[in-house]
């Protein structure tokens, strides 16, 4: 039995190109211990995977991925260089500016409404017109004029053939009735 054994594992030779048989032994070191082992696994792969480098379908379709992989390669190092040398940090920047500038106003804004409230509580404390008083009168003098100018635009002087002259004011009646309403409620 023990001659049996030893016939099982004895080795033979075969040949192969020398490059070719240095890339195998180069490779064989990364996969296992021994050449042996190594061929071993290879067969027990494509055994087991059911794969044939002479089927060309296979490779056609192993080639295009490679070819599909160096492209995207490619995409993504376009891409890099595109994001380092094109103008998105400039639009990043600027777009921080703006939020910057909407940030300030916004606290602008807080300050003056704090101010006038403070000065609002002051006109209270005493009998005189405070200068927020006197701001706000402004404010509503304008927003009447305003509005008053508004309806002095709509009305037309109307010369017909027969008859006296008059002015018409061409205004809807919904609009009408507000400006009746909002006068109403002020006195």
């Amino acid at each position: 039995m023990e001659l049996k054994k030893k016939k099982i594992s004895d080795f033979s030779a075969i040949s192969i190109n020398r490059i070719v048989a240095g890339r195998y032994r180069e490779f064989s070191k990364k996969i296992s211990k021994s050449h042996t082992m190594t061929l071993e696994l290879m067969m027990d792969f494509f055994e087991g995977a059911k794969i044939s480098p002479k089927n060309k379908y296979l490779m056609n379709y192993m080639g295009s991925e490679h070819r599909l992989n160096k492209r995207l390669d490619y995409l993504e190092e376009l891409l890099r260089n595109w994001e380092k040398n094109s103008s998105i940090p400039k639009i990043h920047e600027m777009l921080k500016k703006v939020f910057d500038f909407a940030e300030a106003e916004e606290k602008s804004k807080r300050k003056d409404l704090e101010f006038q409230e403070k000065m609002y509580d002051h006109s209270l404390k005493r009998d005189k017109v405070s200068q927020y008083d006197n701001y706000m009168l402004k404010e509503s003098w304008k927003k009447e004029r305003n509005r008053i100018l508004k309806v002095l635009d709509k009305i037309k002087f109307e010369k017909p053939r027969f008859g006296k002259s008059y002015y018409k004011i061409e205004i809807e009646e919904s609009d009408l009735e507000n400006l009746k309403q909002d006068l109403n409620q002020e006195l």
